[in-house]
């Protein structure tokens, strides 16, 4: 069985589409690893509201300026590389799709951009000749949607454009035939884009897409009904494994909701958080057993790959973004590993976190571990977050590390055949390039 899983893995990361992806999360990892790193030290460190800032009273001997400073250097820089992901996404995407075909590759990275920008333009908010941008497609929520573009960008590269092999230097003739032969292809790919982004003016894809992530907010604070809440959650995990983030953010997010102040209303009043009146808030559970650090327990897959994997690329990554996963930051880890699109993680990415949520609700109902309803400040480390919910409650936290390490464990022969997958898929990369490959 596990050959069989083995080969088919390594053929589907065979097809063009997902050697498309790896080397465009190969790409981005820089960008996804610092942009985590910042994200961790603006939501973590420099917040009010953080563990960090209120274990160590940054407000009593840090000068406003320097705190103030701080945190918007780190909002910035999260924001600036997070909020324009997609540009870079499209550009990689259809550079590295040209040049599987033998195309212009740079040619074709700066069409799929423009492409990109095309497809996000307001047409119907056109004021005073402004620029303006439906940011929420450029963001890297919008991972797919920018990859496909990139990727449809290098596909009509591939049947319009010309031949081309690239060279370290290249004369000014041979440039300027470049332009000439990529004019077609590029054409004909912003008029694609142009069409794209009339078409989601015309049919307010805006107002759709907020109405949307909305429904999913709502379900997320006010629906007690688990059986409601976790086939959203398992919707809302495949489309972030896919890449698109925001319905999970947006079904997650509901900790100042009526239920849950009802709950923490009661937690107060009683003194501890047993036999609270919604003992099963779903993002509550979630936030408390089914993240652990990260979506689909991205904090689980780093100590699995830290623990089976000493010396490797994915160790150093694992490395690197160990820290700001902690801490709740996971976008390095997510497109570093990479774990987005990566076939391997996809069951367990889904549905560990329903496991752990559904596990935690029985211990609930027979009264082991008390609900979590107390707030929990930004930056709390996933393993303890049901702990300080529950207001130090010991069972809590020991059903907490039990259950992390029984993750840990059911992850640990995925890791395994992920770094087996990757091995021969960089074997038949170096093959192909014509090198001789080293273990």
């Amino acid at each position: 069985m596990e050959k069989i899983i083995f080969k088919t893995i390594v053929r589907l990361r065979r097809l063009a589409f997902f050697r498309v992806t790896d080397r465009t999360l190969m790409m981005l990892m820089p960008l996804a690893v610092v942009g985590s790193i910042f994200q961790f030290l603006w939501q973590s460190v420099f917040s009010p509201t953080s563990l960090i800032s209120n274990i160590f009273y940054f407000d009593k001997w840090l000068p406003d300026q320097i705190f103030n400073a701080s945190w918007y250097a780190c909002q910035g820089v999260t924001s600036v590389i997070f909020g324009t992901f997609g540009l870079f996404t499209a550009y990689f995407s259809a550079q590295y799709t040209a040049r599987l075909y033998q195309k212009d590759a740079q040619m074709a990275g700066v069409s799929g951009m423009l492409a990109l920008l095309l497809c996000a333009y307001r047409f119907r908010d056109i004021r005073d000749f402004q620029l303006s941008f439906n940011w929420r497609f450029l963001n890297i929520n919008s991972f797919l949607f920018a990859l496909l573009i990139g990727f449809g960008t290098g596909l009509i590269f591939r049947f319009l454009g010309t031949d081309y092999h690239h060279r370290h230097a290249e004369s000014a003739q041979v440039i300027k035939q470049r332009a000439f032969n990529s004019f077609r292809p590029m054409l004909a790919t912003w008029l694609i884009g142009l069409v794209i982004g009339i078409l989601a003016s015309l049919v307010h894809v805006r107002m759709i897409a907020t109405n949307f992530y909305q429904f999913f907010q709502s379900q997320g604070q006010n629906n007690l009904n688990l059986g409601i809440f976790i086939p959203l959650l398992l919707l809302a995990l495949l489309l972030n494994w896919c890449g698109i983030g925001q319905p999970l953010v947006s079904l997650t997010a509901g900790g100042d909701s009526a239920t849950n102040v009802a709950n923490l209303n009661y937690a107060l009043t009683h003194g501890s958080s047993w036999n609270v009146p919604n003992p099963y808030v779903g993002n509550s559970l979630y936030q408390s057993y089914g993240k652990f650090g990260g979506n689909g327990l991205t904090l689980v897959i780093l100590i699995g790959i830290l623990i089976f994997i000493k010396k490797n690329d994915i160790a150093r990554v694992a490395r690197w973004s160990f820290i700001p996963t902690l801490f709740g930051s996971n976008q390095g880890a997510l497109i570093g590993i990479p774990i987005i699109l990566n076939p391997l993680f996809l069951l367990p990415y889904v549905f560990l976190p329903v496991v752990n949520m559904l596990l935690a609700a029985s211990m609930i109902a027979i009264h082991l571990i008390p609900a979590s309803a107390y707030n929990v400040l930004s930056g709390t480390p996933g393993p303890l977050y049901a702990f300080i919910a529950t207001n130090g409650n010991w069972q809590a936290l020991i059903f907490s590390m039990l259950l992390f390490a029984f993750d840990i464990l059911l992850y640990l022969p995925i890791v395994k055949m992920a770094k087996d997958v990757q091995d021969e898929i960089d074997l038949l990369n170096d093959e192909e390039a014509g090198y001789e490959y080293v273990k």
